[in-house]
């Protein structure tokens, strides 16, 4: 039914357009590059976006420098992550990820057959995993979070469970996760953390002609980015625009029309492909993949997503040692639950104290805060180290 349902709105959804065209070429993408390298063993990594991709970059870059007789396979589910790292050099082959149905699962392990499958987080395709279990494929999951609210872990579903107890282990991101595993008879578990900061700790720095233009438009003024903003995050930025600084506004989709929406709620906002950063106190940067470089030139972060659905990512600024403020909705992020806990970042919970918080930051030396960020990054950081350790172990590779 979800096939069907996606198919049809292709018709009219562009992202729907290029996930159905995208499936379409799998296959054909696998059998060209094994052709290419004959006789080589593969580790298939999936990540569902974006997001989940960062969590498990640096491994794929450690294991492809530490054991290069791999190549890497890289899936993704979601057009978002799939445009903007299709040519990842790190991996041999990139592809979206094909519908969960028996007989996608069976072509599509058959066509790859990984000596190893690494899924990233939570995102399960139980035919996938079904098929690999049934020809003995190791598969494992990294930096997974289990939730008390999953179904299964709420319901017994012998089958689903099942195949949980057969993958070979889950390296977790917190205690919690792996106490709820075993309330459902799964022990193969190791919490390592988020394998996220080891990610963007030993990221590339990369010198953008973007970053002089911000220092130079700051203008010795105090600048405050607004990172992966939604619409539900408007009343919010409102609020602190009020404070005399540059403010950088950041959305998390830059689509012409969500562009155009946020513009109508700021009218002295302007679109940095338009007019750059010479025209206004508040610019609307409509330009993806710069973001997490940009964090540095920041003396406060609002992360978005807080008053809707979620935040987005904490981490990426929390290195830069910036104020970081973010709205009520993070509960299902445990570094976000573990860093308001020892006030190494801030939330608010109405948007109407936004400006009163984000001022007071802006004021303060922030010394005790940058202190408690240093200690999450010592003491979380490592995570990718533990996992090849364990790997190499279990002879996985």
């Amino acid at each position: 039914m979800y096939g069907v349902i996606l198919n049809l709105a292709s018709f009219v959804d562009p992202k729907a357009k290029k996930l159905v065209q995208g499936r379409k070429q799998t296959l054909k993408i696998i059998e060209s590059k094994k052709a290419e390298y004959p006789n080589t063993k593969w580790i298939w990594v999936h990540a569902a976006s974006l997001g989940e991709f960062e969590q498990g970059r640096h491994l794929i870059n450690r294991i492809s420098a530490e054991y290069p007789e791999y190549k890497i396979a890289l899936s993704f589910y979601s057009p978002s992550g799939y445009e903007p790292r299709q040519n990842y050099k790190i991996a041999d082959l990139v592809v979206y990820m094909p519908l969960d149905t028996k007989q996608k699962a069976i072509e599509f392990i058959n066509t790859l057959s990984p000596h190893l499958a690494i899924f990233i987080k939570y995102d399960f395709w139980w035919n996938h995993l079904n098929e690999l279990q049934s020809k003995a494929i190791p598969t494992i999951f990294i930096s997974a979070e289990i939730r008390p609210n999953q179904y299964f872990i709420k319901n017994k579903l012998g089958g689903i469970r099942s195949i949980l107890t057969k993958i070979d282990h889950f390296y977790l991101q917190t205690q919690r996760s792996a106490d709820l595993l075993n309330s459902i008879g799964i022990s193969s578990t190791t919490v390592t953390g988020d394998s996220r900061l080891d990610s963007i700790i030993n990221e590339e720095k990369l010198a953008l002609p973007i970053q002089k233009e911000i220092e130079t438009w700051k203008s010795g003024q105090k600048c405050i980015i607004y990172g992966s903003v939604h619409l539900s995050d408007i009343n919010a930025i409102k609020q602190m625009l009020n404070i005399e600084a540059k403010h950088l506004i950041v959305p998390h989709d830059v689509d012409l029309i969500n562009i155009s929406s946020i513009q109508s709620h700021l009218p002295n906002a302007v679109k940095y492909s338009e007019l750059g950063f010479n025209n206004s106190s508040v610019v609307i940067l409509d330009q993806i993949g710069v973001l997490r470089h940009l964090y540095y030139t920041a003396d406060l972060v609002y992360i978005g997503g807080g008053f809707g659905k979620g935040i987005h990512n904490t981490l990426e600024p929390l290195v830069q040692l910036v104020p970081i403020i973010i709205g009520p909705s993070y509960s299902k992020f445990p570094e976000a639950i573990e860093l308001i806990s020892v006030d190494a970042i801030r939330t608010i919970h109405t948007a109407n104290i936004a400006f009163e918080e984000a001022e007071q930051m802006l004021m303060s030396s922030n010394h005790l805060r940058k202190m408690a960020q240093r200690q999450y990054i010592r003491t979380h950081s490592g995570a990718t180290a533990h996992i090849i350790v364990s790997l190499a172990n279990n002879n996985w590779i």
